[in-house]
């Protein structure tokens, strides 16, 4: 983002490494372990957060076309816009607790709001239309929290145990994600591994859903109050609410006339589009065991996230001891793993491929732990948010797919997303260094004090 206190590219100093964080490291492992909670919280709700499968069966257990059935995932990523206009309206680094806990609360209402709605009407166009107002409010919340979760790690953990605070964070994460997901197998299927629970237990629809959403909001109330807990190092020369033409415009240009930057947007954009093919792989499920996708979407969803935890303490170890380009050649590569298990593996062995494509969904933070890497601490919000902005485009991937699907094939929409992920993959070999730092000229005045700093 553009500000008047950037140093001149000729200035007579050395950038500070960022290596070094000014707090002591039992807040920085507090900070970590804060950091690491909300995103189990996160998982634990994942199954009503996580916009794509369980919106995708509702939609045709309502009887909807496949376009349809992907509408909530489109209007989740076309909220991108978010993230920046927040970074734009509070860009003060002694916001970042407010602001992260206020989107948790938004996020805890809607899911509230959806709960109501499933529960009040069987109108399957009410029931849509909450749905997609729920995507559009995660769209922005999530993408929020998202930004702000990355500038607190940036802040408030030093750069060296970055590979051990994600490894923390999205290895054991996931296991809460396996935990609501066979909740919710058991919820929506009535019964798990062959067990019935008893009929007093058993919860039908439209209560199945509801609990689910219900649920999620608990978990998000906790995560506002988790981000209130943090230690984050304030400068103090914070940065300034600038006008829109400098701030957004301003920013905009400058992420464009970075070419390091530019490049993993684009690695970024290309890579999460061929991911949102998984809803079709949901679909599929019909066609490959014949059976309907919501009778196993919580084991679908249990595969994704058992396979993501055990990837997720690996790509942090790897981290650690690499560089960050390596976790992006993985998981760009796990995607690909995943569409080639679909297309060629039958009968029930296909479920695997949730597996395979939840360990390659980790790109969403490797895929934005690069770019934040080359950011100054300063930079890290506005760059984040229009990254996020960027990958706009990829909100008309799900409807894509289902164009493709409906007017050729499934198998069709999984060649399509195939030719994407290669490429993306050769253009991250060829383009991107292993160790991406902040430019010179980049820097700004708060950025090159960092031990002259007051705690809040």
């Amino acid at each position: 983002m553009a500000d008047n206190t950037s140093v001149p590219a000729d200035a007579d100093f050395s950038p500070p490494a960022r290596d070094t964080c000014s707090l002591e490291p039992r807040l920085q492992n507090r900070n970590a372990l804060i950091f690491a909670g909300q995103i189990a919280l996160l998982y634990l709700a994942a199954p009503a957060l996580y916009v794509g499968f369980l919106q995708a069966g509702l939609c045709k257990r309502l009887n909807t076309s496949d376009t349809i059935a992907n509408l909530p995932s489109t209007i989740y990523l076309l909220m991108a816009f978010g993230p920046v206009a927040v970074a734009w309206l509070f860009p003060e680094a002694r916001l970042l607790k407010k602001v992260m806990s206020w989107n948790y609360i938004a996020t805890a209402l809607i899911g509230v709001g959806v709960a109501a709605v499933l529960l009040a009407t069987s109108s399957a166009t009410a029931i849509i239309g909450a749905l997609v107002v729920h995507a559009a409010v995660l769209g922005i919340t999530n993408g929020v929290v998202n930004v702000l979760g990355w500038e607190a790690l940036n802040r408030g953990v030093d750069a060296r145990l970055r590979g051990k605070a994600l490894g923390l964070a999205y290895g054991w994460g996931p296991g809460f994600a396996v935990v609501s997901s066979l909740g919710a197998q058991l919820l929506l299927d009535g019964k798990l591994f062959g067990w019935t629970p008893p009929a007093s237990l058993q919860m039908g629809y439209p209560y199945n859903y509801a609990f689910l959403y219900g649920g999620s909001s608990i978990c998000m109330a906790l995560a506002a109050y988790l981000a209130l807990l943090y230690r984050i190092p304030i400068p103090r020369i914070d940065v300034k609410r600038e006008s829109f033409q400098t701030a957004v415009i301003g920013g905009f240009k400058t992420v464009l006339r970075n070419r390091l930057l530019l490049i993993a947007c684009l690695a970024y954009l290309l890579v999460y589009f061929g991911n949102m093919v998984q809803n079709n792989m949901s679909i599929f499920t019909r066609e490959a065991v014949g059976r309907p996708p919501e009778d196993l979407a919580g084991y679908q969803l249990t595969l994704r996230f058992s396979f993501k935890m055990v990837c997720g303490f690996w790509l942090g170890w790897l981290l650690a001891r690499t560089n960050p380009k390596v976790p992006l050649l993985i998981t760009a590569g796990l995607q690909i793993a995943g569409v080639l298990w679909v297309l060629f593996v039958p009968g029930y062995w296909f479920l695997l491929a949730f597996g395979i494509n939840g360990a390659g969904e980790l790109f969403g933070v490797y895929y934005m732990n690069y770019p934040a890497q080359c950011s100054p601490p300063s930079q890290v919000r506005s760059n984040i948010a229009f990254l996020a902005l960027i990958s706009t485009g990829v909100g008309l991937s799900p409807v894509f797919y289902g164009w493709i699907s409906d007017t050729w094939s499934l198998r069709a929409s999984f060649w399509a997303a195939l030719v994407i992920l290669v490429l993306t993959t050769i253009m991250v070999i060829v383009a991107l260094p292993k160790n991406p730092k902040p430019r010179r000229e980049d820097m700004r005045e708060s950025d090159l004090a960092p031990d002259t700093l007051s705690r809040e």
